[in-house]
C-alpha cells in the first residue's frame, strides 16, 4: 500500500514531493493522536526520518510505541526514576536544556521527565549538540545513575540524539523558489506552517498569516495582534520552531526575560529568536517599572542591561490577545485598539516601538478544515531555514518604493523590516515584479498605519494623523482604517427641542487610564416648591457638588439668564441622570447642568442635536476638561451634530479623526452665557 493511499494529494503536493524529496512530509501523518504530546516539528522529523512509503503504517505504529515507552506522562515519571535507580540507566524522549555553572565548573541539564533531579552533562555532549546550550533540544537522551562519581549529583547525561535535521542549505532553498509560481509557493508555505491553503484562498488573508511569520525571518521585529478567540494567533509560531518561546499569561520578570543577576544566566530574550506574550491581557510584569523600562529600551535598540551586565539580542516580540468584535470589525465600544492590553502596556512610548499591528479580526477561526493535510516542508527544516534567512536583507528593495512624506524614522524602520520579512517568505530568491514589491510594501505600511492610528487616539497632542503608504497609494483599503459611519442613535434629542433635556459628555476610565467617552443624558424639571435643587439617578459626590455649584451660579445670575425672580423663588429644581452606565464623578458636566437648569427655569427648550462639556466657575467662566477627544467622539456616535467645549481647548479639533470632524460641529465658548445663547431656542 502506498504512503499516500489514505492521504490523497493534489497536483501541487505531487509537484512539491517530486521537487523536494525528503525535505517535505505529508502533514496529516503528524496529526496522529499518539504524537499529540510532541511539538509538530518533532513529529515531522520522526516521520521524515523513519517512515518509508512502502511500510508507512507499520513504521507509524513503531514510532507510536517508542514514544509511549520513552516519553512518560506525569503520573508515570516517578516510575521512570525508580527504573533509573534500579537499572542504573534509562533512555527517554524529552526537551533537554543545558546550562554552564562557572562556579562549580559543571554543566547541568534540565530533564523535565526527571523533575528537579540534577543531571550532569559531560563536555563531549554539549560539543556535539551546542543547541542544548541555546534554548534546548528535543531528542533521545540516555541518563546514567552513577553515585560512585558524585553522591550529590549521581545522574549524568551520557548520550543524546537530537530530533532535528542537519543545517539546511539556504541557497538551495532560495533556488527552489523558481520551480513554483507565486500562488503555488504561497500555498506550499502555508502547508509548511500547518495551514490548509484551501481554507485561506484569498490573497489578503494569506498575507495576514505570513505577517505572523515575519519575526522569525527578520531580526528585532515587534508585532501586536489582537482579535477574536480561536483564530490561531500563536498556533503558527508555537509549532513552527523551537527557537520560539511562548509566555502564556502569568507573570514574567526581569530575571527570566533579560538576565538573572544571581546566576548571571541570560533570559529568554537572549536565547530565543521570537518571544510570544500570549493571552497578554492576563500577563503581569514583576518589578514592573524595571521590566517595562528595559523592554522599551530593547524594543528600540536590540540591547538590554541589568546591573553591570549588557547584552545585544535579535529576538522579536509578539503581543497576542483577545479583542471583541462586531461583525468583521472591532467592537465600536473600543476607544482605541490596544485597550485590551494590560494598563502598563497602554503606553505611547511602548506602542510607538511596535512595528506593526495585525488585525486578528480579519483572520478566520481555526477549524479542522484549516489544518494542513497535504505536503509541506518538514517543520524543523522549514523553521530553521526561516531563521537563517535573517541574514538576508531586502531593505534596499523596500527603500526603492517612495513613501508619502512626513514619516518618522520609526515608521520607516517598521515598513522596511515588515516588508523585507514578507519578501523573504514569498520571494526568498528576490525575484519579484514591481507590482508584487508594491503590494508587500503597501501591506507593511498598513501594519504600521494601524499602530500610528492608536497612537493618535492615545496621545493626540503628540501624534497627528498622517498617511503611511507608498506615494502611489492615496488610502488604505483595510476596513478598520476607513472612516467609520457614525450612526445616529434613535433618541428624540437628535431631532426635537425639549425643555430641560440635555446631553452631557463623560470620559470612561479603566485602571486610571482613559479608554473612551460616553454620553450622559440629563433631565431637569422645575416643580412648585421651595427654591432648592435635588439630584437623582446614579451619580458620585463630585457630580452632586457640581450640580449645587451650578444652581448657585444660576441663582446669582438669573436675570442675565432670562429667568424671572418669581419663578426662581417658587420652583424646586430636580436634576435626574437618565443614561449613565456607572457613577461619573468630576465637575466637567457643569456646563451641561447649567444649560439644563436654565432651560427648565426659563422654560426654553434645548436645541436638538447639541451636547456639552466644560467646567463652570462661580462667575460663569467655562474651564477645561479631560478626555475631550473621547467625549466629542462619543457625541458623534450618539448622533449629536453640535458640541460646545471650553474655548481654551479649541485646538482639539485639529486632532479629531476625520469621521468625527465631519459628523459634528464644535463650538468653543468662554462663558456659560455664550453657551446658553447658542444652545437654547430663542423665545
Amino acid at each position: 500500500m502506498s504512503l499516500y493511499d489514505d492521504h490523497p494529494l493534489t497536483e501541487l503536493d505531487h509537484k512539491a514531493h517530486d521537487a523536494l524529496g525528503d525535505k517535505v512530509v505529508v502533514k496529516s501523518l503528524a496529526q496522529q493522536a499518539a504524537f499529540s504530546r510532541l511539538p509538530r516539528f518533532v513529529s515531522e522529523y520522526l516521520i521524515a526520518k523513519y517512515v518509508k512509503p512502502e511500510s508507512w503504517k507499520d513504521d507509524l505504529t513503531k514510532i507510536q510505541a517508542k514514544i509511549a515507552e520513552l516519553l512518560p506522562d506525569l503520573e508515570h515519571r516517578e516510575l521512570l526514576k525508580e527504573k533509573l535507580l534500579g537499572k542504573g540507566e534509562v533512555t527517554l524522549i524529552d526537551n533537554i536544556e543545558a546550562r554552564v555553572d562557572l562556579k562549580s565548573g559543571q554543566r547541568w541539564a534540565r530533564v523535565p521527565c526527571l523533575g528537579d533531579a540534577k543531571v550532569r552533562v559531560p563536555p563531549s555532549v554539549t560539543e556535539q549538540n551546542p543547541g542544548l546550550l541555546l534554548g534546548g533540544l528535543w531528542g533521545t537522551a540516555k541518563v546514567k545513575y552513577a553515585p560512585e562519581v558524585s553522591a550529590d549529583a549521581p545522574n549524568e547525561l551520557v548520550g543524546f540524539t537530537p530530533f532535528q535535521v542537519g543545517p539546511p542549505d539556504v541557497a538551495e532553498y532560495r533556488a527552489t523558489r523558481a520551480k513554483f509560481t507565486t500562488d503555488e509557493w504561497a500555498a506550499l508555505v502555508l502547508h509548511s506552517a500547518g495551514y490548509a491553503a484551501s481554507a485561506f484562498p484569498d490573497r489578503r488573508t494569506r498575507l495576514l498569516l505570513f505577517a505572523r511569520m515575519v519575526p522569525l525571518v527578520e531580526r528585532n521585529v515587534n508585532l501586536i495582534e489582537l482579535g477574536p478567540r480561536q483564530t490561531g494567533k500563536t498556533f503558527l509560531l508555537r509549532n513552527l520552531s523551537p527557537r520560539v518561546f511562548t509566555i502564556s499569561g502569568g507573570k514574567t520578570t526581569p530575571a527570566n526575560l533579560f538576565v538573572n543577576l544571581a546566576t548571571k544566566q541570560v533570559g529568554i530574550l537572549g536565547t530565543r529568536k521570537v518571544v510570544v506574550f500570549d493571552e497578554i491581557a492576563h500577563t503581569s510584569f514583576g518589578d514592573e517599572q524595571e521590566t517595562l523600562s528595559t523592554l522599551k529600551d530593547y524594543m528600540e535598540s536590540g540591547q538590554f542591561s541589568r546591573g553591570s551586565l549588557n547584552f545585544a539580542a535579535d529576538a522579536g516580540l509578539v503581543f497576542a490577545g483577545n479583542l471583541d468584535v462586531e461583525g468583521n470589525r472591532p467592537h465600536p465600544r473600543y476607544a482605541h485598539l490596544v485597550e485590551p492590553l494590560p494598563k502598563e502596556l497602554i503606553d505611547s512610548a511602548l506602542l510607538d516601538r511596535m512595528h506593526g499591528y495585525i488585525p486578528g479580526w480579519e483572520v478566520p477561526k481555526i477549524t479542522p478544515a484549516s489544518v494542513a493535510t497535504g505536503v509541506g516542508f518538514v517543520t524543523d527544516y522549514f523553521g530553521e531555514v526561516l531563521v537563517r534567512l535573517r541574514n538576508d536583507s531586502f531593505a534596499d528593495r523596500v527603500q526603492s518604493v517612495p513613501l508619502h512624506p512626513g514619516l518618522t524614522r520609526r515608521d520607516q524602520t517598521a515598513v522596511e523590516r515588515i516588508a523585507s520579512g514578507l519578501i523573504k517568505i514569498l520571494y526568498p530568491d528576490g525575484n519579484m515584479t514591481d507590482p508584487e514589491l508594491l503590494e508587500l510594501v503597501e501591506f507593511a505600511c498598513e501594519m504600521r498605519q494601524r499602530v500610528h492610528q492608536q497612537l493618535c487616539a492615545l496621545a493626540p497632542g503628540e501624534f497627528k494623523p498622517r498617511l503611511i503608504a507608498p506615494t502611489a497609494i492615496t488610502t488604505h483599503t483595510a476596513p478598520d482604517l476607513q472612516p467609520r459611519h457614525i450612526p445616529a442613535t434613535q433618541d428624540r434629542l437628535n431631532t426635537e427641542a425639549v425643555v430641560g433635556a440635555v446631553t452631557g459628555l463623560a470620559v470612561l476610565s479603566k485602571d486610571g487610564q482613559e479608554v473612551g467617552g460616553d454620553v450622559m443624558l440629563i433631565q431637569v424639571s422645575a416643580l412648585n416648591g421651595s427654591p432648592s435643587v435635588e439630584v437623582t439617578g446614579l451619580h458620585g459626590g463630585s457630580l452632586r457638588d457640581s450640580v449645587r455649584a451650578v444652581y448657585n451660579l444660576v441663582r446669582a445670575n438669573f436675570r442675565d439668564f432670562g429667568i424671572s425672580e418669581q419663578r426662581l423663588k417658587s420652583q424646586t429644581v430636580a436634576v435626574h441622570l437618565v443614561k449613565i452606565a456607572e457613577p461619573k464623578d468630576g465637575p466637567s458636566a457643569g456646563l451641561a447642568f447649567a444649560v439644563g437648569i436654565v432651560s427648565a427655569l426659563a422654560n426654553r427648550p434645548v436645541k436638538p442635536g447639541w451636547a456639552f462639556t466644560g467646567e463652570v466657575a462661580l462667575h460663569g467662566e467655562v474651564g477645561p476638561v479631560g478626555g475631550l477627544g473621547h467625549k466629542i467622539a462619543a457625541a458623534a456616535w450618539a448622533g449629536r451634530k453640535h458640541v460646545i467645549i471650553p474655548a481654551s481647548q479649541a485646538s482639539i479639533v485639529n486632532d479629531l479623526p476625520a469621521e468625527v470632524k465631519t459628523a459634528v460641529e464644535v463650538h468653543p465658548v468662554t462663558t456659560a452665557r455664550e453657551a446658553l445663547v447658542l444652545a437654547l431656542v430663542t423665545e
